[in-house]
């Protein structure tokens, strides 16, 4: 019984690693996070998150698409310091909720390539 129990609670160990070794989808809306991104990203992001070129001249920076392996490499709480924090050259964002930014995340998230 014994043998039985620590096989059970084995099996069960690596399926629950298992399944958090995938991502899961963003747990904000997309579309709301569009709203979002249009008042407060699209400046510099650009209105179809590939950047605003003349924004990232001006910045001397650049600035990298959302369909990139290196935006959509990153995972959501990456994602979310950068909004909060900042990095390079970017600001961070301002009066800001923690729901809009998950909102943000799955708006950026739609951008992955298929």
């Amino acid at each position: 019984m014994c043998k039985r129990f620590a096989g059970a609670a084995l099996i069960a160990g690596v399926l629950v690693l298992a399944s958090t070794s995938y991502s899961s989808p963003p747990a904000g809306d997309a579309a709301a996070g569009k709203d979002v991104f249009l008042k407060k990203c699209k400046t510099c992001h650009g209105e179809n998150g590939q950047g605003n070129e003349g924004m990232a001249n001006l910045l001397k920076t650049k600035i990298a698409p959302f369909d990139s392996d290196e935006v959509q490499g990153k995972s959501d709480a990456d994602i979310k310091v950068i909004i909060v924090e900042g990095k390079g050259k970017m600001k961070p964002v301002k009066d800001i909720s923690d729901s809009d930014i998950n909102n943000v995340i799955a708006y950026v998230r739609t951008f992955k390539k298929k």
